[in-house]
């Protein structure tokens, strides 16, 4: 490994050999780090990626897997993955090593993800990402222990059903309602309208000494 400064900019470069897929020796540089250190570190992470090396940061491994993937998955599929690994995988994981990720550190991680609201279907995608570079590191490049198999996964694969009454169900619910009921002008409301439920607190005010009139609505 080597690293030589800049006298006019006073930055480092980096720069190292190494051999790609097909065997055939390769150089790599990189210039602009503002010390020593930052180049070396670079040059590191850089060697451990072209190995696959499971010491490697997991920051460096999300480059190994796409470039993997770049022939299996579409662009735009690519692009969606990279998006949800940038925003919600490498912040907590960027420069933590693949093989001291601990089933604990994703306990968390999915604590710290839930408590931003997100919907379950959308948690599960997020969940997805990570586990899909856990599982490509453990089944391509050997890692011993992958933590996302110990851990149960977060959000549903599938939205919560909606459950709708059919026009027939409907009419035989309000059959057995009292015509001249406050609750009959309510339901009817709530179900040729479609609103939903608690609309009628919110939306809806009923004149309640004409409840069997549509014109008590305001």
């Amino acid at each position: 490994m080597s690293a030589s400064r800049d006298e006019k900019t006073g930055k480092w470069t980096a720069q190292c050999y190494y051999e790609n897929w097909k065997g055939e020796k390769k150089h790599k540089k990189k210039r602009g780090f503002a010390t020593k250190k930052e180049a070396l570190e670079w040059e590191r992470e850089f060697l451990k990626s072209t190995s696959a090396n499971m010491d490697m940061m997991l920051g460096a491994f999300v480059d190994v897997y796409f470039r993997d993937k770049a022939g299996e998955l579409k662009e735009r599929t690519i692009k969606n993955k990279r998006y949800m690994i940038e925003a919600h995988v490498l912040p907590y994981f960027k420069n933590k090593q693949m093989n001291e990720i601990s089933p604990s550190d994703i306990i968390q991680w999915q604590n710290a993800i839930r408590a931003k609201g997100y919907s379950q279907t959308y948690l599960r995608m997020v969940q997805n990402q990570i586990t899909a570079l856990f599982t490509h590191a453990s089944n391509i490049y050997n890692l011993n222990n992958n933590p996302c198999k110990k851990v149960k996964k977060m959000g549903k694969s599938d939205a919560d059903k909606l459950n709708f009454w059919t026009k027939d169900e409907y009419d035989c619910f309000i059959s057995g309602i009292d015509r001249e009921s406050k609750y009959y002008v309510i339901f009817e409301i709530l179900f040729w309208t479609g609103c939903r439920e608690g609309d009628d607190h919110v939306i809806i005010r009923l004149k309640l000494d004409k409840p069997s009139k549509y014109a008590g609505l305001s």
